[in-house]
């Protein structure tokens, strides 16, 4: 693999809010060195950073990469109109809508900072969302949405035993290939829509071969009550009664829970998936991120489907996380600088199994960000970058990204696509689809 020294950048400390300007050895997919000044030998390509200011790469911890050929279709419907919908349309989808669609979206995710993906997708065309995955550069945890109980009249629907087999052939074909970015869960679509053994029997399949579980929890208040009306639960109790909760639990939204669930979640030590912009846009309701992070609870943030959110930007997913906990909590430090930072990148990583990713330091890999924020009037003052940035700037101001050692994007270009192409193909696509999608 490639070489490259990266000189004169500013590696921001988000636990001090402060930067040291330092050159970075990349070799094969790892930082191989840190320090003040790096002679080069001459087998390295360099790049010269300006000043500009390194992060480690973002991390979505919850994303359906097909709904980005979605977008614009299922605004302003109510949620449970809205799952119909989004179901009819991904079956008018064909494989080669697919494989854009989830192209799309991973550009998008690396043209704005995010390095890694959480990903719950469809068995359908799967082989091209993963050729599509591969194609990008991104790094990626794949697991499969199952369901066994009809929610509504167009829900897909397995088995048990064909839910695990296609998870474990997911995982024999899939699981720590592409140099290693590429890992795969289990990531059965959540309560109501599963039953308590298709639940436990995927768990069970996670902990024997050393994966996540990803899953929804407590999204709407209509499931909740569902749930709790069945099993004299909520649905946070439910899955720890089945014994589905852990330190290697992801549950994306974790909105419609009583202050009793959180302190079951805060024991398993599982990872409440924060998406602020599909909850406030399809009107989920507001999450008590604030409580969970006093109660120490590791809390991490996505993007979530592009049909719900509308965003691929994690800039922008952070702020609006941020001020809506401000906001709800009438305290202007929940969610503050240092809190949220690290939500988007190393609570993130630890959530998918990563104990050498979100963070920059000799012997980590290799996935980080340059921020240029001396392009943008808002932007303007360099001693407040990282508050700046947060608040003021978004993932348009991020100039180059490395993942697992290659440098994908430089100068605000992808180095291996052109950008033009895709769109004009995706457009050409989205005319037949639109006509598909306005019979539904």
């Amino acid at each position: 693999m490639d070489s490259y020294l990266v000189r004169n950048c500013d590696i921001a400390d988000v636990e001090t809010l402060s930067f040291r300007r330092q050159d970075i050895l990349v070799e094969g997919m790892r930082i191989a060195k840190i320090a003040s000044s790096i002679r080069p030998t001459g087998n390295e390509t360099v790049i010269d950073a300006g000043a500009k200011m390194l992060l480690p790469g973002f991390v979505d911890c919850h994303s359906h990469l097909l709904q980005t050929f979605s977008k614009g279709y299922l605004d302003d419907y109510p949620i449970v109109d809205w799952l119909v919908r989004m179901y009819k349309i991904e079956e008018v989808m064909s494989e080669e809508d697919n494989y854009y669609a989830v192209l799309l979206g991973c550009l998008e995710a690396l043209r704005f900072g995010t390095t890694t993906i959480n990903e719950m997708c469809g068995q359908r065309y799967l082989d091209s969302t993963m050729q599509a995955i591969d194609d990008s550069g991104i790094r990626a945890t794949v697991g499969l949405s199952h369901t066994d109980i009809p929610e509504n009249d167009v829900t897909p629907l397995w088995t048990v035993e064909e839910s695990l087999k296609e998870s474990e052939e997911l995982f024999h074909r899939h699981h720590l290939h592409l140099e290693g970015r590429l890992r795969t869960s289990c990531a059965p679509s959540g309560l109501p829509a599963c039953s308590k053994e298709l639940m436990q029997q995927l768990k069970g399949f996670t902990r024997s071969h050393g994966l996540i579980f990803h899953t929804h929890l407590a999204e709407g208040p209509v499931e909740t009550k569902k749930i709790r009306e069945c099993t004299g639960w909520g649905e946070a109790e439910a899955l720890y009664n089945y014994g589905v909760l852990d330190r290697d639990t992801l549950l994306a939204h974790s909105i419609w829970l009583e202050d009793d669930e959180l302190g079951l979640i805060k024991e398993s030590g599982a990872h409440p998936v924060y998406c602020p912009s599909t909850n406030l846009k399809i009107s989920d309701g507001i999450p008590k991120v604030d409580a969970m992070l006093k109660m120490g609870i590791p809390v991490c943030l996505g993007c979530d489907g592009e049909a719900s959110s509308s965003n691929r930007d994690m800039v922008l997913e952070a702020r609006i996380g941020a001020y809506l906990q401000k906001g709800a909590s009438l305290d202007p430090s929940s969610m503050d600088l240092s809190t949220t930072y690290a939500m988007m990148t190393r609570c993130g990583a630890e959530a998918l199994k990563y104990s050498d990713l979100g963070v920059i330091r000799e012997g980590a890999l290799a996935d980080f960000i340059l921020v240029d924020t001396r392009g943008n009037l808002a932007l303007s003052n360099q001693n407040t970058r990282l508050s700046n940035f947060l608040y003021a700037g978004s993932g348009s101001d991020v100039d180059t990204v490395f993942v697992n050692g290659r440098l994908l994007v430089h100068g605000k270009n992808f180095l291996s696509f052109d950008i033009q192409e895709i769109l004009e193909k995706c457009e050409t696509l989205l005319s037949g689809l639109d006509e598909k999608i306005r019979g539904i």
